[in-house]
């Protein structure tokens, strides 16, 4: 069985090494029991958000990864609107 986190696929440039690549994020952000199966793409409706609206701090709640360039391992924000990742982000 696989656990509560779910993917979301998306380019961007890593802010050690600056490798442009696509990343595959996981996050456990209202994740549910099985969704380790499910994988979107920026901007695509997302079945656990439930049209959520609301911003990731990249801190409390985020997604993470690692640069496929150097394998420094992030982790990144997100702002969600409407069930649908518009945005994710390297955190100040």
């Amino acid at each position: 069985m696989c656990s509560a986190y779910w993917s979301l696929k998306t380019e961007l440039s890593c802010p050690k090494c600056e490798k442009t690549d696509v990343w595959d994020l996981q996050t456990h952000f209202m994740g549910e029991f099985g969704s380790c199966i499910n994988e979107y793409k920026l901007g695509q409706k997302v079945e656990e958000l439930k049209n959520v609206t609301v911003s990731l701090d990249g801190k409390n709640e985020s997604f993470c990864g690692s640069c496929s360039g150097c394998n420094k391992f992030f982790e990144l924000g997100a702002e969600i609107n409407k069930g649908k990742v518009v945005k994710v982000f390297f955190p100040k």
